[in-house]
């Protein structure tokens, strides 16, 4: 089992300086930085797939029809074992299902859209390449979309494996008004593949500052002011569900994943303006003990 981190400049720095040890890095599917990064680090690519609108995945960045071609060549290139995609429907794709519904037409409806699109990607991969990510309650997701049963019908229903995501599940449960744990026993962890873990604070004033002194645009700022935010450092809290979750793992109580991934840090300017390398410093070695089962959270 593999240890990851976002790559960022100042984790490559914190790499190259012998004070962190990760197996590789996480990479977004930027051919020009994952040929820079690769030239130094072992890596792997985390892709941009969003599906559920029911008539096939779209690419979040640029907001169109994946370009296919380009992610053979990518997997090709880094030995990326997996195609995964985020099970993340959008409102505005279904005008006539309210954000909050759970009305049972409005469960299967969703639920075949995400099965369509999730099929096509395994028709092209095969289902022991895809694996399908949990997404947290987003701003324009239908709380459909991140119930434990669609998310396990998903998977089931298509073969795909599981992209765990523990800090989307914190966020879901919040949102759903359900127990972390009792939402994460009902979804198929024991399909788990992968693994992304962070730490979740409340994007306040602090955060907003942040941004507005780096000159974010306000827009930004807004989207993620006074929401739960996973992707920031961990609090205490943190720690004891990070040691929950990997003595999962260990127990083999979930499926063990190839890697567990660290989503703090990482490239563009919002996320470089967040990536502080103290951080970094002090919270990657801890988590790299926690997931290579040899020291406690509190350590």
């Amino acid at each position: 089992m593999d240890f990851a981190v976002h790559y960022s400049a100042p984790a490559a720095a914190l790499l190259e300086a012998g004070e962190i040890a990760v197996d590789r890095f996480k990479c977004p599917a930027w051919p020009d930085l994952v040929t820079l990064v690769q030239a130094q680090y072992p890596l792997y690519i985390h892709f941009p797939l969003r599906v559920g609108r029911g008539t096939g995945a779209i690419d979040t960045e640029t907001k169109e029809s994946p370009d296919w071609n380009t992610i053979d060549l990518l997997l090709a290139q880094t030995g990326t074992p997996f195609v995964n995609v985020h099970l993340e429907p959008a409102v505005h794709e279904h005008p006539g299902i309210p954000i909050t519904s759970d009305d049972p037409a409005h469960v299967e409806a969703l639920t075949d859209a995400l099965v369509r699109d999730v099929r096509d990607v395994v028709a092209r991969y095969g289902a022991e390449q895809v694996i399908a990510e949990n997404v947290p309650n987003g701003q324009d997701t239908p709380q459909i979309a991140f119930t434990p049963a669609v998310i396990r019908r998903v998977v089931e229903e298509t073969g795909c494996g599981f992209l765990f995501d523990v800090s989307h599940a914190r966020r879901a449960a919040r949102a759903l008004g359900m127990d972390v744990e009792t939402y994460i026993a009902h979804l198929p962890v024991t399909r788990t593949r992968e693994i992304h873990i962070t730490g979740i604070q409340m994007f306040d004033a602090h955060w907003a500052r942040l941004l507005a002194d780096a000159g974010l645009d306000a827009s930004v700022i807004a989207h993620f002011a006074g929401r739960w935010q996973d992707h920031l450092p961990f609090t205490e809290a943190d720690w004891a569900f990070a040691a929950w979750a990997m003595d999962q793992v260990h127990r083999n109580a979930w499926g063990e994943p190839w890697v567990v991934a660290l989503e703090y840090g990482g490239v563009g300017r919002l996320w470089e303006t967040i990536t502080d390398e103290e951080v970094l410093r002090a919270q990657v070695p801890r988590l790299a003990r926690l997931v290579k089962g040899n020291a406690p959270a509190a350590s």
